[in-house]
């Protein structure tokens, strides 16, 4: 007879103690400060690295990467997601989720270590021996994950941001640093792949000695049963996300090889950092603020719609900064072997105009507790992508796949800012259809004035590059974001606050 499950407290919200609105701006703008300087970091590194490796290896380490993913179907880091959606059960669940997660990602990391002999038949137009270990080298990242998953959710679920964002930057410029090193040292696509297991196991180390909290609970038959029921959908819905980011690596090295999948995987990481990176540390910083609004529908839908709109109001024209620059950047930063990468990393910054607004979206479903709605919108993505990724890849290469995934992306990302609002009664197609237009309506013109002013800039060689990297894009950029500014209040309100602030730190300095 079956142990039966202890009883658990209602999961209420938690009061609100000041403003939600505060404590994600502050925590957003932590993590986002964070990220900027290791971007900086990156950013420097990555032109001596690219100077080290060619675009095959970085194809191979890419390939990589997108099967490992592929294989992890259960991502221990879900549970974590699960247990912040659970804020006042969260120490007496701890015990039974560390448990089945350390579980499942042993077991992962078996399978995949013994599926790679099917995985390098399939690829066969990749170096066998340099494809295998590194895959064996991404299996060590389930195990890894599932001692981060407790440590790292307890912060989250405290607010911790300061301490994320420390922990993460300090890891981040080690794997950074380590990256450069290794692929100084010849090591080719191992340099892009084994820095990254590190530092996860890095991070778990240090999660594991700053997180506090009890655990008094012990392992429970009744509580892993809740757990899994809300942990599978939930993780199974991340799954189908995490193929589907992917997706165009692995059916674009299947059909094309390694060069192109190296072209579009190098564009790729270019492209994808600012505003990947910006809209996924917003998405840390909002989960467990949503979490803390279940019971206040109409409150947490309408803070959404905010966040979506201020992120759509500022990683648009950061995208279309990339698109416009991407020439001049090319010519000054990389090798010529790198340049059919430019008119990949041009739609691919394009596309990221719609993506940004996956990541916060993610969080508002899991936190309203929409499991099954995350997985059928992935389902439904999964389904349309993979036609469209094949086709691409068999067209154009890189560049088709680029197209493909900008497509897909700007249908999926509105329809899933739609389906978060749905708790609510009422109509809110304009609002959502809103956060993706004004922005191009805004910028559209700004954007299409600098383009012309980086052709004749061109004309100046490596001076006019420089000018139009340096002068010309941060204007036009920055004039995006003010002329949204004149239109929207919420982004008047950020930007006086936020110029505040440096005026504010810029005099006690002085003094």
């Amino acid at each position: 007879m079956s142990e039966a499950a202890p009883q658990l407290p209602q999961d209420r919200a938690a009061t609100p103690q000041g403003n939600f609105g505060s404590v994600a701006a502050r925590g957003s703008f932590i993590n986002t400060a964070q990220w900027f300087v290791n971007k900086l970091a990156t950013a420097a590194a990555m032109l001596l690295i690219a100077h080290y490796l060619k675009p095959d290896d970085y194809g191979v380490a890419t390939q990589a990467l997108a099967i490992a993913q592929f294989m992890v179907v259960l991502l221990p880091l879900t549970m974590g997601d699960v247990l912040i959606a659970h804020p006042r059960r969260f120490e007496l669940l701890v015990p039974t989720a560390r448990r089945l997660t350390m579980w499942i990602g042993i077991a992962t990391c078996l399978l995949m270590l013994a599926t790679i002999p099917i995985f390098l038949g399939i690829y066969s137009k990749y170096p066998a021996g340099w494809l295998g270990g590194l895959l064996a080298l991404a299996a060590l990242r389930p195990v890894v994950d599932a001692a981060l998953m407790v440590p790292l959710a307890r912060l989250r679920t405290a607010l911790a941001y300061r301490g994320i964002a420390v922990i993460e930057g300090a890891v981040q410029l080690g794997v950074t640093a380590l990256s450069l090193v290794f692929a100084a040292f010849g090591l080719r696509g191992a340099s892009l792949v084994a820095p990254q297991v590190i530092g996860t196991g890095v991070r778990a180390v240090v999660y594991q000695r700053v997180a506090s909290g009890t655990g008094t609970g012990r392992f429970h038959k009744g509580l892993a049963r809740i757990l899994m029921r809300a942990f599978v959908p939930a993780a199974i819905a991340q799954y189908i996300h995490n193929v589907i980011v992917m997706l165009e690596v692995l059916v674009l090295g299947y059909v094309s090889g390694d060069y192109q999948t190296g072209l579009f995987a190098f564009a790729f990481t270019l492209a994808a950092q600012a505003n990947t990176v910006v809209a996924y540390q917003l998405g840390v910083v909002l989960q467990p603020i949503f979490g803390r609004l279940q019971d206040d529908p109409a409150r947490q839908v309408s803070g959404f719609l905010r966040v979506q709109r201020v992120l759509g109001l500022v990683c648009v024209p950061i995208s279309l900064t990339q698109a416009v620059l991407a020439e001049p950047l090319f010519r000054i930063a990389f090798a010529e072997r790198y340049l059919p990468a430019v008119p990949v990393f041009q739609v691919i910054s394009v596309a990221q105009a719609f993506y940004f607004a996956t990541a916060p979206s993610m969080s508002c479903l899991r936190s309203q507790r929409r499991f099954t709605t995350f997985f059928w919108w992935q389902g439904v993505q999964l389904i349309i992508s993979l036609p469209l990724y094949w086709a691409g890849a068999q067209w154009w290469g890189a560049l088709g796949t680029a197209v493909a995934s900008g497509v897909a992306w700007a249908i999926s990302a509105p329809m899933v800012v739609w389906l978060c609002t749905r708790v609510v009664k009422g109509a809110h197609t304009g609002a959502v259809l809103g956060i993706f237009i004004k922005p191009w309506l805004v910028g559209l013109p700004i954007f299409a004035a600098a383009g012309l002013g980086v052709r004749w800039l061109a004309q100046f060689g490596s001076t006019g590059d420089v000018a139009a990297l340096f002068v010309l894009g941060p204007a036009a950029a920055l004039g995006a974001i003010g002329a949204a500014s004149l239109f929207d209040a919420e982004m008047r309100t950020l930007s006086g606050r936020a110029f505040g602030a440096v005026k504010s730190r810029l005099s006690r300095k002085g003094r």
